[in-house]
């Protein structure tokens, strides 16, 4: 069993899901059978993938099922990882119409999410100023540390009422009527897993490394890990981690402010679905920060996972190459590359290895919103 990890390096929102989609559809070309496991967050991921299935061009934001979903590689959920039973329900009816979606595998032990943490998560001044997706992954987590630790092996009943007991609400007869309809439907769709199925693991991470609840820019942060100590030793060991970034910085929600540079032109890219959203705010982009992405591999101690092999995935290279420069923050100094017409991409390559800290065994990259990764 070969095991692939996908990791975003900065603050998220670096194309994760265009990269576990392409490791995915390069199994089922090697005639391997892929499976995606979701081992981080919840159903606040974003994934935009675009796809073709039986010859018509499809786009998907993956929030619970796998990126790999469009090519029929099956979800797996690790038990660190949360599920809300009514988005992933939605998200499957959805799927159903532009594929045929594998059903969700061995989410029983995942903690689940409520329309109460939704609600609660929504509503809290503090979460919101910290920085929320307003999924209630953070109010559910919090919830789940106080010892209030549901999934699907309790009843409904059971969750709702202890819920609404904990945050001191009223019940809501239609927010019941989806969760247990929902519930009950995440219950029957689940299926055991026999791990000798499937050749390939790949692990979709839902956040950046900088968004880690302990080793990312606190207080903007997200409630659980998002680095390879989120993994079992024996998920690690012998795996090859790919981290994930664009050519420019990218940050959602509050919290750092990146570098801005008006040159950034981003109406022709077809795979950007960041806008403005009420819980995150604006999307915002800037300068790439070496300085900034050497601080987290330094805050996850990534080279003192010798056992892995590193690789690096460029995404959006084409923004940098349409203008014919890089600009790059190193030192706290702002350089300038010059891209040439000719082997543009290979220059972009050669900067990253250049002025990262840590060594990479390849270098990817892709213009594409399909995730056509080349080694560069």
């Amino acid at each position: 069993m070969r095991k692939k990890i996908v990791i975003g390096a900065l603050f998220g929102d670096e194309g994760k899901g265009t990269l576990v989609q392409w490791l995915c559809r390069k199994s089922l070309d090697e005639g391997r059978t892929p499976l995606v496991v979701r081992f981080t967050g919840g159903p606040q991921a974003a994934h935009t993938v675009k796809s073709s299935v039986a010859g018509r061009p499809i786009t998907h934001v993956f929030s619970s099922f796998g990126s790999g979903s469009l090519l029929g590689a099956p979800t797996l959920y690790r038990p660190s990882s949360m599920i809300d039973p009514i988005c992933l329900k939605n998200e499957w009816e959805v799927l159903k119409g532009k594929c045929h979606p594998q059903p969700i595998w061995d989410v029983r032990q995942a903690p689940i999410i409520t329309p109460y943490d939704v609600e609660a998560n929504r509503n809290d001044a503090q979460n919101r100023e910290d920085g929320t997706c307003g999924k209630g992954v953070y109010m559910a987590w919090k919830r789940t540390l106080s010892g209030l630790r549901f999934t699907l092996g309790n009843t409904p009943d059971e969750i709702l009422s202890q819920v609404a007991n904990y945050y001191k609400t009223e019940r809501y007869a239609p927010y019941d009527e989806m969760f247990v309809e929902a519930f009950e439907w995440a219950r029957k769709e689940n299926l055991p897993l026999q791990e000798g199925d499937f050749d390939d693991w790949i692990f979709e991470s839902t956040q950046g490394l900088l968004l880690d609840a302990d080793k990312g820019f606190l207080p903007h942060v997200t409630a659980t890990s998002t680095g390879l100590d989120a993994l079992e030793p024996s998920d690690r060991e012998g795996a090859d981690v790919y981290l994930v970034v664009r050519t420019y910085l990218t940050r959602h929600g509050n919290g750092y402010e990146p570098l801005s540079h008006e040159g950034y032109d981003l109406s022709d890219e077809e795979n950007e679905t960041n806008v403005m959203n009420e819980f995150q705010g604006r999307f915002k982009t800037g300068i790439f920060d070496f300085d900034l992405l050497n601080e987290a591999f330094k805050r996850h101690s990534l080279s003192a996972y010798n056992h892995c092999r590193f690789h690096l995935a460029i995404t959006h290279l084409d923004v940098v190459a349409r203008m014919g420069k890089m600009l790059y923050l190193k030192a706290g100094k702002v350089s300038q590359l010059s891209i040439p017409k000719e082997n543009a991409y290979a220059s972009i390559a050669r900067l990253f290895q250049e002025n990262c800290s840590l060594e990479f065994d390849s270098i990817w990259g892709s213009d594409s919103p399909y995730g056509n990764f080349q080694q560069i």
